[in-house]
Formats: structure tokens, sequence, C-alpha cells
């Protein structure tokens, strides 16, 4: 009989010091792990190999792609020749896994040109972001103005943000001065999208226009 008529929970073993202890281990083992991985590939999701697979048993795919069936990973990682080749996990989904040799030669050479890829690809521009007081003087307001007008010029994308500081807040006021730096702007930016007002602050992302030298003849 369950009390109340409810199902009765079975609440999970109370773990030892030690076993708790030996749990806490392995987890750093495993971040430690894909710390690695992610380093090793760029930042990049890499594959499991080796040791880093943790299914006992594994379903092995030779180099050339012939299914060998289901063996113990500590079996095949023994009588693989491992200074010349690496077992990587291809499908998880697999039961077992299945897990292929790979030469580590091709592997480095792979993992190589990508990162020379990622190397010279290029690099998003970060985001600028320029913040004022909705209280900001004249003259400082001026000054932050200047400061976007300078990376607009350059094609740049700079968000503006206008906050409320104090006990004293109005959206009038953060709105008031937003529109004047979008109508001091306008000739250097296109806005992105419409302004944001939110309970603390008014913003608005402007992207800016390239300015070409003209040359005379």
């Amino acid at each position: 009989m369950f009390p109340s008529g409810a199902a009765a929970k079975t609440r999970p073993p109370m773990l030892s010091g030690k076993a708790l202890l030996q749990q806490r281990i392995q987890e750093r083992i495993k971040e430690r792990i894909e710390k690695v991985r992610k380093e090793e590939s760029g930042g990049q999701e890499r594959a499991a190999r080796d040791e880093e697979i943790e299914s006992a048993i594994v379903t092995v795919i030779s180099e050339e792609g012939v299914v060998l069936g289901a063996q113990p990973l500590a079996k095949v990682l023994h009588e693989m020749d491992r200074s010349l080749y690496t077992l990587v996990l291809v499908d998880p989904q697999q039961d077992p896994p299945a897990c292929r040799v790979f030469s580590r030669k091709l592997i480095y050479e792979k993992e190589r040109l990508a990162r020379k890829q990622r190397a010279a690809a290029p690099k998003k521009p970060r985001p600028q972001t320029i913040v004022m007081s909705e209280s900001i003087g004249s003259h400082d307001l001026l000054i932050k103005i200047g400061r976007a007008r300078d990376m607009l010029a350059k094609g740049k994308r700079v968000t503006m943000v206008v906050e409320s500081k104090g006990r004293h807040r109005s959206s009038a006021k953060r709105a008031e001065v937003g529109e004047d730096i979008m109508k001091q702007l306008a000739q250097h930016a296109a806005v992105c999208a419409p302004p944001v007002l939110e309970p603390n602050s008014w913003s608005v992302t402007l992207q800016g226009k390239v300015v070409v030298a003209s040359t005379i003849e």
C-alpha cells in the first residue's frame, strides 16, 4: 500500500564519502578531457578518441571501412599500433557505438588544414557599444557622438545606449537623448532596427557607411 494512494518514490542511494570523492574526480577528469578536445580542435567539438570513448564494447570499423564487428574497447586499443593509428568514435548512436581506425598522420593533416582555414577566414568585427547617461551634458554628448562618427565612417556597427541611473528615471528623457543621437548621426549610418526602450535604458544599433575619399585629378 502506498501512502495517500500515491506511488512511492524511490530515493537514490546515498553515496559514502569515498564514493562521492571518486565520483567528483571522474567528473573533473571528463571536464579536462572535454577541454583538451576543444583546444585541439580550435574550440570546435571533436569526436572522442581512444580512452576518451566511454563504451566498453564498440563496433570496430577498419581503416579501409570494413566492419569488423563488436569488440571490447580495451582489446582493440591493446592490439592496435597506437603510434600509427587512433580509434575515433564515428557513430555514438549505434549499439554498440561505431568506432573507426584512422591514420594519425591523416588526422593530423586534416586538423592542421582546418586550423589553417580557420585562421585565414575573415573574422567578424566585434560590435562596438557606446554607453552614456540620460543626464549627459552637451559637451560630453558631442564627444560620444564624435567617437561613434569615427567608427561609423569605417563601416563599423555601433550600438548607442542611453542608461538611467539613480532614483530619478525618465523614459521620455532617454528617448529624447536617443533621438538627438540618431539625428546627428543620420548622415553617417543606417538604423539596423527600431530603437529599443527598456525600463532602465534606450538603445539603437547603427550600421556605418564607409566613406571613400575622392581623388582630384
